[in-house]
C-alpha cells in the first residue's frame, strides 16, 4: 500500500509538472509566433509601409532638426543642438517672426474652425435626419460634394467668391457691413475667417456623413419611449441624440483638430505670388506653420532644412499634447 500511496503521488508530480509544461510552452512566443504566423504574415505589408514611410522620416526628422541640414548640404550635415529650435522662437529675425506669427495665426484659427464646422455639421445632421430617406440622400449627395473636390479648385472657386467688389459672398457680406471696403486675403483676421470659411464648405460634408452614420445606429426605440413619454422633438435631440453620439462626436472632434492644426493647402494657393515670402499676405495674415515650413525649404538657405524640421517637431509635440489632453478628458468624463 505504501508503494501504491508513493506511485500515485509521484504520478501526480508528473501530471503537474506536465500541465505546466504545455501551459508554459502555449504562452511562449515562439508558440504564439508558429499558432499565429500567417497573421502575422498579413499584417506585415502595413507595418512595413508604416517604417519606411512614416516612422524612419519622422525620426530622421527629428534628428535634422539638431543640424544645420540645407539644400547645399551634399551630405556634409552638422551638429548645431537646440539653435534652430532657439532661432524659430526667440523672436528675433525674419524666420522667427514669421514663424510665431503663424503660431498666432493658427491658435485664432482652430477653435474657430473646430467650433464653427462641428456646429453646423451637426445641426444639418440633426435636421436632414428628419426628413424622408429620398431627401435626406439627396442633402447628403450635396453637402458631400466640396469635399471630394481638389482643394485648389475649392480655393479657386472662393477667390471668385470673395473678389471685393464682385465677389458673391464678399458682396453679400458688405451689403450687411461685414468686411465693406477690405480686402479679405490681405486684412487681418478677415484673412483668417476667409481660410476658415473655404475649409468648413470643403470638409462640412465629411463631418455631415460621419455624424449621419453614428446617428443612424441609434435605437428608434429609444425615441418611440421618448416619444410616450411626451418628449419633443428638441429634447430627444439634446438627451438623446447628442449624448449618445458622444463617440462620433470625439472622432471628429479630433480628427478636425489634427487637421486644422496642419492647414496648408488652401492659405498657400489664396495667398501665394511669385515671390515664396509673399506666402501667408501682407503681415503674414493668412500664414500657418506648415507654410512657413515649406518657405524654408523653398528659400534653401543655410540650416533652411533644419530649420523646417524644427519647426515640424515643433507643431508634432503641439498636436500629440492636445491629442493626450483630449483622450484624458475623455477618460474622466466616460
Amino acid at each position: 500500500q505504501k508503494e501504491d500511496k508513493a506511485f500515485l503521488q509521484h504520478l501526480l508530480i508528473l501530471l503537474k509538472q506536465g500541465g505546466k509544461t504545455m501551459k508554459d510552452r502555449k504562452t511562449s512566443f515562439l508558440y504564439k509566433a508558429r499558432r499565429y504566423s500567417l497573421n502575422y504574415l498579413g499584417i506585415l505589408p502595413f507595418f512595413l509601409l508604416f517604417a519606411v514611410f512614416i516612422f524612419y522620416p519622422f525620426i530622421q526628422g527629428v534628428v535634422m532638426s539638431f543640424t544645420d541640414w540645407s539644400v547645399s548640404s551634399r551630405g556634409k550635415v552638422n551638429f548645431v543642438g537646440l539653435s534652430n529650435y532657439q532661432l524659430i522662437l526667440s523672436g528675433k529675425g525674419t524666420t522667427s517672426l514669421r514663424f510665431l506669427k503663424s503660431i498666432k495665426n493658427l491658435a485664432i484659427y482652430v477653435p474657430m474652425t473646430l467650433l464653427v464646422g462641428l456646429t453646423l455639421s451637426l445641426v444639418l445632421a440633426l435636421i436632414t435626419r428628419q426628413l424622408s430617406q429620398k431627401l435626406f440622400n439627396i442633402f447628403r449627395g450635396a453637402y458631400f460634394v466640396p469635399y471630394v473636390l481638389p482643394l485648389f479648385l475649392c480655393a479657386g472657386i472662393w477667390q471668385w467668391f470673395m473678389t471685393t467688389g464682385t465677389g458673391l459672398v464678399a458682396s453679400a457680406l458688405a451689403n450687411i457691413g461685414i468686411g465693406r471696403g477690405i480686402t479679405w486675403d490681405s486684412t487681418e483676421l478677415y484673412a483668417i475667417v476667409y481660410v476658415l470659411m473655404v475649409d468648413v464648405w470643403n470638409s462640412a460634408g465629411f463631418n455631415f456623413v460621419i455624424i449621419s452614420a453614428g446617428m443612424a445606429d441609434i435605437s428608434p426605440d429609444i425615441y418611440e419611449a421618448a416619444e410616450i413619454d411626451g418628449a419633443s422633438t428638441f429634447r430627444k435631440m439634446v438627451d438623446i441624440t447628442i449624448p449618445l453620439l458622444e463617440p462620433i462626436l470625439f472622432f471628429v472632434i479630433t480628427y478636425g483638430f489634427i487637421s486644422a492644426l496642419q492647414v496648408y493647402d488652401i492659405p498657400w494657393i489664396i495667398s501665394s505670388g511669385s515671390d515664396v515670402n509673399s506666402v501667408g499676405g501682407p503681415g503674414q495674415v493668412m500664414s500657418f506653420p506648415v507654410m512657413e515650413m515649406v518657405r524654408n525649404i523653398y528659400l534653401g538657405g543655410k540650416s533652411g532644412l533644419g530649420r523646417a524640421c524644427a519647426e515640424g517637431v515643433t507643431l508634432m509635440i503641439a498636436i500629440l499634447a492636445v491629442t493626450v489632453v483630449q483622450f484624458k478628458a475623455r477618460r474622466k468624463n466616460v
